[in-house]
């Protein structure tokens, strides 16, 4: 007879509500009737629990505290009894998860997120060192994933540089929750509506606002009842090169702030209705951040039913776009390029709507995540039978 698995989720420096690791897969765990504990370091927690057993451990201060999370984490790891999984979330709880599968008797997986040994490193390392510094911890990270029973990945273009020394891999996208669908789609592009709404996300370099900004400046001489939704990321420390001052000093340089909205940033479960207002959604990532990217933002506005913009330079976007037909692909990093995006679609609201239906559909059918995550489940399951 199966019995329950329980789960042991071990974090270095993900936080209790992150979307992906608590409000997706720990959720998706507990939703299957497993056991879920949550190790990780103290940080206020609002979202819902889902029945996971949170457990903290003090976290370090600065840089040389972050190094302490490893430690600090297996030990408290190894006071929970009976886990059938460790499923960290880092390279470094990730060699911790490790260890306690080993000494346990556990299966350990690593679901990797980034390509940690470039943009990721890039964070931690001075740019000088970063070719020889990416290749040790590349390897590092190759000793890790071979010693793991299951190495997951965000995508394909983030699994493919540890694939090659897993025993077993599985690529599980950050596919929105089917609950996304739930409910009448947005209006896109109403005839009672003159103005025109595209949501963005967070205002950082990385997300491309200072081109989107300048995108908004430009269209806005075509057609000028435009409208850009956007939250404030200028308080993350890794957004730190965009600056609260810097978004003023644009915004008042292309005279566009009469059209940005920037929102503080809000629980995920308040993101439908705020997407349903919208007409169009726009990811802009540059070509740092957005060759490889797949975010979850790209699955929430095809179950809103919103058209999209997206880089033509994004290798995991621009397949499902071209295959759903719901959007259009441009150059991001140029504001003329996604000007005339925001313009086509305000102009073509009937195309606009048929784009913004096709990628309701297609998540609907194949891109959400109650769909993405049971192969998973099911190999958690076989492993505990």
């Amino acid at each position: 007879m199966a019995r329950t698995p329980h789960v042991c989720i071990v974090c270095c420096e993900h936080v209790p509500d992150d979307k992906r690791v608590t409000h997706k897969e720990a959720r998706s765990f507990r939703e299957a009737g497993f056991r879920v504990t949550w190790v990780g370091p103290y940080r206020p927690r609002s979202g819902e629990d889902y029945g996971v057993d949170f457990q903290y451990y003090p976290r370090g201060r600065g840089r040389l505290g972050r190094l302490s999370h490893a430690r600090r984490a297996r030990l408290l790891a190894a006071t929970v009894p009976d886990v059938d999984v460790y499923f960290a979330v880092e390279p470094d709880s990730a060699a911790a998860a490790v260890r306690l599968a080993r000494r346990s008797g556990a299966k350990a997986v690593f679901d990797i997120h980034e390509v940690y040994h470039r943009e990721m490193l890039s964070r931690w390392v001075p740019r000088p060192l970063l070719l020889p510094a990416g290749a040790l911890v590349r390897q590092q990270i190759l000793h890790t994933c071979a010693r793991c029973d299951l190495v997951v990945g965000v995508s394909d273009e983030v699994l493919a540089p540890y694939a090659s020394a897993a025993h077993e891999t599985l690529v599980l996208r950050n596919c929105a929750s089917a609950h996304f669908a739930a409910g009448e789609p947005a209006e896109v592009c109403p005839p009672f509506r003159k103005r025109f709404t595209l949501i963005h996300g967070l205002s950082t370099v990385a997300h491309g606002t200072p081109a989107v900004i300048r995108a908004m400046g430009l269209a806005a001489g075509q057609t000028p009842d435009l409208r850009l939704e956007l939250f404030d990321a200028f308080d993350n420390p890794r957004a730190a090169e965009w600056t609260r001052e810097d978004y003023h000093a644009l915004i008042e340089q292309t005279r566009t702030s009469a059209m940005m909205n920037l929102r503080a940033r809000v629980p995920h479960s308040e993101m439908p209705s705020i997407l349903r207002a919208c007409d169009a959604g726009i990811i802009a990532y540059n070509r740092q951040w957005g060759i490889a990217s797949l975010p979850n933002r790209l699955f929430e506005y095809m179950a809103a039913g919103l058209p999209v913009i997206v880089p033509d330079y994004a290798r995991e976007i621009r397949p499902i776009v071209e295959h759903e037909r719901c959007g259009l692909l441009v150059d991001c990093e140029d504001p003329e390029a996604i000007a005339e995006a925001i313009l086509y679609l305000n102009r073509n609201p009937q195309e606009a709507r048929a784009m913004g239906q096709r990628g309701r559909e297609g998540f609907i059918a194949r891109h959400n995540w109650q769909v993405e995550v049971e192969p998973l489940l099911e190999r958690i399951r076989r492993w505990c039978r």
